[in-house]
């Protein structure tokens, strides 16, 4: 390694809603004002090689006289369990129609009526029609109109296929000033494509790595979902929040032999398609007046009630009293999946789902613009945070508008930091840092899903709770350390630690809420 580096204002690490949309917003800033600035994307494969990419429901925003603040207000804190950060959830939901006046701007494509209105649908918690989308791929429209946009910037670097594996914090150094401490800088080595290492330097780190989903058996997440910004926050001493409340989304497509599932939406059910057990009971009204529409914890824990009760693999969702057109024109990508996949015309065959790991509703702890509690000039924006939006069970279509929101402010709040930077802080170059050498363990990452699934799912017990953790710790301590490592083996100490978290975060939990259900507090 060369004895001097590159250095950024500002690095983003991920390039999902809440990494891309962060570098738009601050770009545009810099632009506004004349401002030079350096940003630098950080992607662990390609750029749209994200979770954001594969949303398929959309963004909640009210929009319609019906329709209302305090209503959207009252749906989040409902479905959250009232575990929410009531002030947060004013605050984002009265940011959104904003947020997507900007996607508007930017050239994002979302659906509407033949009146030339947007189209707005209905997903469970909701009391009203107040989700935009683009047919059943909105994360694709969403993900494309943001890489497009990031062109129009020459601020931006963005760079593929790199993992950040280590971050330090040190003190900045300035011309004028003695070495400060509250103008920490960040040094940290990437895994470029298994290849070699590569360093580089920032004053303001964001993090925006999105889920955790690979800590499960079946998830919805992509296999990039390791926790990784989890487990650098870890390194930088940040707090961590509300870890085991993991949202199960109660209809991923069932596939016997398949990590990664493929997502039915929830704006299926809000069209009208309903759950059926192997018997075709509808049996959603037994749970919930709102029937297949309740929020996703309440749905989830009911679809499993009946899988164990018939002892059965799976339950159906029923789509085949919708139009044929609706199917068709709303939900293309579910019609090819289900056909490429099971060989099933959805329109005439139910579709077998079961409910899969989707959602980290906790995260590290940060402020109301997204800046990490107790570690200066750090952000997390995403998956990977907890903003106080969703409490204890994540509202249908909050998550991407949580991301463009946070992205804003946190833009907000880099760009004045940055503007008001002692000269010269902040050099094109920079020294090397010497970091310690990355030592990786030879870990079953098969006996950690296996484990968390077990032990950390939909229903736990107290007593299975300390026998996973029991499991993971002696895993992990009894693991020999490898001479030679890949990036892979890097994931499974990342997936081990945060496994862990999860569960110590889970027994100190002492009722039941939301998405967090212990069968000794029933």
């Amino acid at each position: 390694m060369s004895n001097s580096i590159p250095s950024y204002d500002a690095i983003i690490v991920g390039s999902g809603v809440g990494g891309l949309a962060t570098a738009i917003y601050l770009a545009e800033q810099a632009k506004a004002n004349n401002t030079n600035i350096a940003i630098l994307v950080l992607s662990k494969k390609l750029l749209d090689t994200t979770n954001s990419n594969w949303a398929q429901g959309g963004i909640a925003s009210v929009a319609s006289n019906e329709d209302s603040f305090e209503s959207h207000v009252q749906d989040t804190l409902d479905a959250g369990a009232n575990q929410n950060d009531p002030y947060i959830v004013q605050k984002v939901i009265h940011a959104a129609p904003m947020a997507m006046q900007d996607l508007i701007d930017w050239g994002m494509e979302l659906d509407k009526n033949q009146d030339g209105s947007f189209d707005l649908v209905k997903e469970g918690g909701h009391r009203f029609s107040r989700i935009w989308h683009k047919a059943d791929a909105t994360g694709q429209s969403l993900q494309r109109v943001l890489m497009q946009k990031i062109k129009q910037f020459p601020a931006i670097t963005c760079i593929e296929n790199t993992t950040v594996i280590q971050v330090v914090q040190t003190a900045a150094k300035s011309f004028y000033l003695e070495t400060i401490d509250r103008e920490a800088s960040y040094h940290f080595d990437a895994n470029q494509n298994d290849s070699f290492l590569k360093q580089y330097h920032c004053k303001q780190l964001v993090l925006a790595t999105g889920g955790l989903g690979m800590v499960y058996e079946k998830t919805t997440n992509q296999s990039v979902a390791t926790g990784d910004g989890l487990f650098l926050a870890g390194q930088l001493n940040a707090s961590f929040k509300d870890l085991s409340y993991i949202q199960f989304h109660p209809t991923g497509l069932f596939e016997a032999n398949s990590a990664t599932t493929f997502l039915i939406t929830e704006a299926l059910r809000g069209a009208g398609a309903v759950l059926r057990n192997e018997k075709g009971i509808d049996f959603m009204q037994q749970y919930d007046p709102r029937g297949a529409l309740a929020p996703r914890d309440i749905v989830s824990r009911a679809i499993m009630n009946e899988i164990k009760k018939a002892s059965i693999e799976y339950i159906f969702l029923d789509a085949t009293t919708l139009p044929s057109k609706t199917i068709h024109d709303h939900f293309p990508n579910i019609v090819a999946a289900c056909k490429h996949k099971l060989g099933i015309d959805i329109s005439k065959d139910w579709i077998p789902v079961v409910p899969v790991e989707h959602y980290s509703c906790g995260g590290i702890e940060v402020d109301e613009i997204g800046a990490v509690k107790g570690v200066v000039n750090l952000y997390a924006i995403g998956e990977l945070a907890n903003t106080g939006l969703h409490g204890a069970n994540r509202l249908a279509s909050n998550s991407l508008l949580e991301g463009l929101v946070f992205a804003k402010w946190a833009a907000g709040a880099l760009y004045l930091s940055l503007n008001s930077a002692a000269p010269n802080e902040i050099m094109n170059q920079v020294e090397a840092y010497l970091f310690a050498p990355v030592r990786c363990r030879k870990l079953d990452r098969k006996l950690l899903q296996t484990c968390m699934t077990n032990y950390a799912g939909i229903e736990k017990t107290t007593l299975g709770l300390t026998t996973g953790l029991d499991m993971l710790q002696k895993a992990l301590d009894q693991a020999v350390y490898l001479e030679s490592w890949m990036i892979t083996d890097w994931e499974n100490q990342v997936l081990y630690e945060v496994g862990i978290r999860i569960f110590k975060d889970a027994l100190e939990q002492h009722s039941n809420k939301g998405v967090y259900f212990n069968l000794d507090y029933v």
